[in-house]
């Protein structure tokens, strides 16, 4: 029995209006996730825009959704649980949290005070492993453009 590491988690909330895809590794390799919030559009990100920690509790996978100068920022979030998978074709299912973050800026009024709010959202979805099968043919092409 193969022990593999799911690289793609596809979750929402209950009411659908949240919605993330996350994959931990790319067509290009680097990570991206893709959120739908309410009735927004879908907002990509992907490289050093996302942000991981991993912790005793899981993975927590974080982007930055506004920022301002002096009035703070808005964070997104996502604790990814730990999960093996016994085959490639095999997924699992998955329940967890979202978490938006309101950050206070340097001009925020008051002050002083908190400084962060948190507003949680449950997700429930899939963790699978997705086959990059382009993968060795974009190698072999970039070797020969270089050649």
């Amino acid at each position: 029995m193969a022990n593999i590491q799911p690289n793609r988690y596809v979750l929402q909330s209950h009411d659908g209006k949240t919605k993330v895809d996350y994959e931990t590794a790319s067509f290009f390799g680097q990570p991206t996730l893709n959120l739908t919030e309410g009735t927004g559009p879908v907002r990509h990100f992907s490289g050093s825009q996302i942000r991981t920690l991993n912790s005793e509790i899981g993975t927590l996978v974080t982007v930055t959704t506004r920022m301002t100068i002096d009035a703070g920022a808005t964070s997104f979030s996502v604790l990814i649980p730990a999960v093996t998978l016994t085959a490639i074709l095999d997924h699992q299912r998955i329940a967890t949290d979202a978490i938006v973050t309101t950050h206070s800026g340097p001009n925020s009024v008051p002050a002083t005070g908190v400084h962060e709010t948190y507003h949680f959202i449950p997700l429930t979805g899939e963790a699978s492993f997705v086959l990059f099968l382009a993968e060795p043919v974009l190698t072999e092409i970039a070797k020969a453009a270089q050649a």
